[in-house]
């Protein structure tokens, strides 16, 4: 299946928690609608967004088989482009038991993470704010297709004005996603940060992935 428009158990406790902070109570998730509550949106707001990262990935890598094959080409990039200026963590407990560093810019042995897939559905909704804090500060992020083929590191990337790299310009939740104008880089591209580019993908962001134009009709009543 090329596009796969359904809602992770995450993604449906924060679809339920936007809503829910409009004063709305839903019975139904919209599948189309990748949601983030404002709790997390206005957080990132407040973080650190000197860019002082060139590339940064904080996730899993080998958590499950399907992970580790759609994130097979991370070590070769990592190898290839990031430096003392990147930031690099796995995560997941797999890849750490035998993970050797790969340079200055690895932390993956210096701090635990967290691994949504790694503790009940129940505690997964959480704000990492080592991860997103990160994400504000690099200028590019690495958004790997996951258990799927998309990840949720896609719109958190967007949310803190980091471009992300994409494995395909293919990789998104719906052909709806798929047509808007979001702007990515793929491993084949020459990068070049371009914060017009990353405002843009802001703006898409707040308009797609968040309920804040409703929330602000609502003020205005």
């Amino acid at each position: 299946m090329l596009f796969e428009p359904h809602l992770s158990p995450k993604m449906k406790m924060w679809q339920t928690e936007a809503w829910s902070e409009l004063g709305v109570r839903i019975t139904e998730h919209d599948p189309q609608r990748a949601l983030f509550p404002r709790r997390f949106y206005e957080a990132v707001e407040r973080l650190d967004h000197a860019k002082i990262y060139d590339f940064c990935f904080i996730g899993a890598f080998r958590v499950d088989s399907k992970t580790a094959a759609r994130r097979v080409w991370l070590p070769d990039f990592v190898k290839g482009h990031f430096s003392k200026d990147s930031y690099l963590q796995f995560t997941d407990k797999v890849t750490k038991a035998t993970h050797v560093p790969l340079g200055p810019f690895d932390h993956t042995l210096e701090r635990e993470g967290f691994v949504p897939k790694e503790v009940p559905v129940e505690q997964r909704n959480v704000f990492d704010q080592h991860y997103y804090q990160i994400m504000c500060q690099s200028r590019f992020a690495l958004c790997p297709a996951g258990d799927l083929r998309w990840s949720m590191r896609f719109y958190e990337a967007l949310m803190c004005k980091a471009i992300p790299i994409l494995e395909s310009r293919w990789h998104h939740r719906s052909i709806r996603e798929a047509l808007r104008p979001y702007r990515v880089y793929t491993p084949r591209d020459e990068f070049v940060y371009r914060p017009d580019w990353a405002e843009h993908n802001y703006r898409l962001f707040l308009r797609h992935h968040t309920l804040a134009k409703i929330a602000r009709r609502l003020n205005r009543q």
